[in-house]
């Protein structure tokens, strides 16, 4: 498998401790690199520019000019797909925040789940932008992914056991080999997971198997080959039967 930091992030704040807790959340939990940090609005025109960050978080009380007219007054310096996230201490700022087209809003001190959320949806954001199959090395092909920690991830098809759709959250996952779940993003359909490979077949609305890992179909059930023979849910529905028989026995 392929990580790597995939996101610059820029911060912009005049408060060095409240920079350094941004900054430790972020390269700690996520797939981002800090490419910079500016206490002041003229400091960070400049190095914005040059570093290129793909997100940056904007305080709005600075001491020369508010975040928001620093806001209008980058836009036009970065590049379109650059998102910016308020990070203040107030939500009164927040209806103003909208209007200057910010991409999300983040309070003092940060919690956990404030981040997640706001680092999930750019994840996702950022996934829709991707063309939908699959990149390849060789002949190997490469599906992207993200990871339960929020990475940008390639898996290899020969890693990925099933697909399975997590109807909670109305998603397609892979299931490795390894029992490791990734997240598709939530463009995916069936159908573009079944055109990765031939060797993907459906055996369910819900699951869609690598045919290379099964054993045996017993009864109206997937048998994985070790060290996934425990596995239990992949039911056979009566209507993907028949593409399923004929594509084991074709193996």
């Amino acid at each position: 498998m392929n990580q790597q930091k995939l996101i610059r992030a820029f911060i912009v704040d005049d408060n060095h401790e409240a920079i350094e807790v941004l900054k430790r959340m972020l390269e700690s939990n996520y797939s981002v690199e800090v490419v910079g940090t500016a206490h002041d609005a003229e400091t960070a025109i400049k190095d914005i520019i040059d570093t290129e960050p793909g997100l940056i978080f904007l305080d709005v009380e600075l001491p020369t000019m508010s975040g928001l007219e620093f806001c209008s007054l980058i836009r036009n310096e970065i590049k379109p797909e650059t998102k910016v996230v308020f990070y203040t201490g107030y939500d009164k700022y927040m209806l103003e925040a909208i209007r200057r087209q910010a991409f999300d809003y983040l309070l003092k001190p940060p919690t956990e789940h404030d981040l997640s959320q706001i680092m999930t949806r750019y994840y996702e954001n950022k996934l829709a932008t991707i063309p939908q199959l699959p990149r390849s090395v060789g002949h190997i092909p490469l599906i992207l992914v993200v990871s339960p920690k929020n990475e940008h991830t390639t898996l290899r098809l020969e890693d990925c056991a099933f697909f399975r759709y997590n109807h909670g959250r109305k998603i397609w996952e892979i299931v490795c080999v390894d029992e490791s779940v990734y997240t598709l993003r939530h463009r995916t359909t069936a159908d573009v997971i079944l055109n990765y490979s031939s060797d993907l077949v459906q055996i369910h609305k819900r699951y869609i198997v690598n045919i290379n890992h099964i054993k045996m179909i017993q009864d109206s059930q997937c048998i994985l080959k070790e060290p996934m023979q425990h596995v239990k849910e992949l039911k056979i529905s009566k209507n993907y039967r028949p593409d399923l028989m004929t594509a084991f026995y074709t193996m």
